[in-house]
Formats: C-alpha cells, structure tokens, sequence
C-alpha cells in the first residue's frame, strides 16, 4: 500500500510539472508557383535558434487547394512559437499505398526547384510574433 501511494505521489508529481512545450501563436500563409495556388506542398519552419526546441520540434503545414497553409507544431493548427524561421518548401507525396518512402510526381503539376527544399538555400524567411502571424504571400519562382 505504502509503495502505492509513492507511486501515485510520483506519478502525479511529474505530470503537474511544466510542461516542455513552448507557446504557439496561430500563423497562416500562402504558396503560390508562377502566381498561381499550389495544393499539397509541405512548408517547413526551421527554427533560426534552436536553443528553446527541447524536442527538436519542427513547424509545418500542408497547402491547400487555394495554396494555403496552417502551421502545427504540437498538434492540429497550433501554430509555431515566437521567433525567427527559414522556410523549406517541397511536394511530399509518397509512392503507394504500401508505405514506400519514394516521392512521386503528378506530372500535371508543376516542378517545384529544388533550392526551396532546404531551408538554408530557399531565401525564404519569416517571422512569428507573440500573437497571430499571418505570412507574405511566398511566391516561388520556376
């Protein structure tokens, strides 16, 4: 009985702690490609000083049909902490159905360059304030 009680004391212990997530403030956006709304494309926020990111925890959304995208970070349109980004931008679709880790194209679509990719060549920058962020528009050039 003793041990049971010390167990829930430590249980309840550490779930009454702080919590290691930060603060989120919505932030929304929108991609274009050639001006034109870009649907399925994975943006990515890659955090300038990682030091608060106990978790290494990376914000991103998914555009829409219209181009527009929400940012998680913790859970569904949380949005991202306070603080200065670079943007990554690329189309993730997996292969099959099946779990393959290949990325196919629709060759309807557009081709995205490469150079957005990676956060550290796109150019793209931004920044969330400690209140809702809505981004430029970020229009990509082919």
């Amino acid at each position: 009985m003793r041990l049971a009680i010390i167990f829930l004391f430590v249980v309840l212990s550490i779930g009454c702690g702080d919590s290691i997530n930060q603060k989120t403030y919505p932030v929304t956006g929108e991609v274009r490609l050639g001006g034109k709304p870009f649907k399925g494309l994975t943006v990515v926020l890659r955090p300038v000083d990682k030091t608060n990111f106990k978790r290494q925890e990376i914000p991103q959304g998914i555009t829409d049909e219209n181009g527009k995208f929400s940012v998680h970070t913790y859970t569904t349109n949380d949005g991202a902490p306070a603080g200065d980004y670079k943007i990554g931008i690329a189309l993730m679709q997996p292969l099959d159905d099946e779990g393959g880790d290949q990325v196919k194209r629709d060759p309807s679509q557009p081709i995205v360059p490469i150079k957005y990719a990676d956060p550290e060549t796109s150019g793209l920058k931004a920044t969330v304030d400690k209140k809702a962020t809505v981004l430029p528009t970020i229009d990509l050039t082919q």
